[in-house]
């Protein structure tokens, strides 16, 4: 038998070799691309789940800003449905939170800025923006996050209401008596000048009772004002400020008493990032810290106002070189109607510790007696 191959035969064999081959790795491809697919179907399914089930508001956005996804939070807070926001830009979709002006809010949120919104019946906060990059370090997009915290809003306001009916009987007890002292000086001073009156005795003295009365009737009216804003309801809306402004305006307004009583007022403010806050209460704050930096002085000494900037706080440091206080003291600083004071209330620290509070910021107090206090307040950024 003759058993010599052929050059032409051999290259037929390597032809039908190679062609198993080739069929053979695309049959390989095929299997490995539909297992790849299954694969990511499965894996898009379950990214799916979780993004829908996930409590927050979740928006996926390509790198042109353009609305590739949202879960259901997000339609339903919204109040679109996925084919409506589907391709829309970011600032079309802010814009249906129904805000005035939805560049500054992408600005806020690209910023990383603490944002609160109230939209109908609901307070949406805690907006997060991540941007997403592939295995290449390449950006592919960016996502959005947000969450509705009325409820907890609520149930915080409920807290607060509990623990001022906790202490509404102290407090009515201890506003009372504080009251009734001045009331009792009023009324002596008043018997005091209808005699003086009767009998036309000397007009100086007359004068000195007047001015008593004036000034135990401002007292009144700072314990009134202060019981008033400890009750006063705490759920406004904020806005992003400066610290320094509202620092800048509280100087000038207790200007006057620092020179009338001598004391030097030095300030060394840093350029500060815009926190959340509401800069009434704010203000009504750094007031009361100055004022009583100022009274712990009483004549000379130096007042000092510095601000400075940590990673996640902005911070105010009210420095005074007053008559200090004694760990005892310290324990007992920001309780109703405690004060060092002799015609103190304690109540302006009481009010000022609560606004910081919900703020979400710190107040801290360092002192030593004889030589002077220094209160820090911190405000997250």
């Amino acid at each position: 038998m003759d058993l010599h191959i052929s050059g032409l035969q051999w290259v037929m064999v390597a032809m039908c070799l190679m062609t198993a081959a080739y069929y053979i790795d695309r049959t390989r491809r095929l299997a490995a691309q539909e297992t790849a697919q299954r694969a990511g179907a499965l894996l898009h399914a379950r990214y799916r789940y979780v993004i829908e089930a996930d409590p927050r508001a979740i928006l996926l956005f390509q790198p042109d800003f353009t609305l590739l996804e949202i879960n259901q939070k997000g339609r339903e807070w919204i109040k679109s449905s996925q084919s409506e926001l589907q391709g829309q830009s970011a600032l079309d979709v802010l814009s249906r939170l129904q805000v005035e002006n939805p560049q500054e809010l992408l600005d806020q949120i690209l910023a990383r800025g603490a944002i609160e919104l109230k939209v109908g019946e609901r307070i949406l906060s805690d907006f997060e923006w991540s941007d997403l990059y592939d295995e290449k370090g390449g950006r592919v997009g960016g996502v959005l996050c947000f969450r509705d915290v009325t409820e907890e809003k609520k149930f915080q306001r409920e807290i607060i209401q509990s623990e001022k009916l906790a202490v509404v009987g102290q407090l009515a007890a201890a506003t009372a008596h504080e009251i009734r002292n001045p009331l009792t000086s009023i009324k002596g001073f008043l018997q005091l000048l209808e005699h003086r009156l009767k009998t036309m005795e000397q007009e100086s003295e007359i004068k000195e009772y007047t001015r008593i009365m004036v000034e135990e009737v401002d007292r009144m009216e700072k314990i009134i004002r202060d019981f008033l804003l400890m009750t006063k309801p705490s759920d406004v809306i904020r806005e992003q400020a400066c610290l320094n402004s509202v620092i800048e305006r509280v100087l000038v307004l207790v200007q006057n008493q620092a020179i009338l009583r001598n004391i030097q007022v030095v300030t060394d403010l840093t350029k500060l990032s815009h926190v959340l806050m509401h800069k009434e209460a704010i203000q009504q704050v750094v007031l009361n810290l100055m004022q009583n930096a100022l009274e712990a002085m009483n004549v000379g000494g130096t007042l000092t106002v510095q601000t400075k900037e940590e990673d996640k706080h902005v911070v105010l440091l009210v420095i005074d070189t007053g008559i200090g206080m004694t760990d005892e003291e310290l324990q007992n600083l920001g309780s109703p109607f405690y004060s060092t004071k002799t015609e103190g209330t304690g109540l302006g620290l009481t009010v000022s510790s609560k606004i910081i509070r919900e703020h979400r910021g710190q107040i801290d107090v360092q002192s030593k007696k004889g030589v002077g206090t220094t209160i820090a307040i911190r405000l997250p950024k």
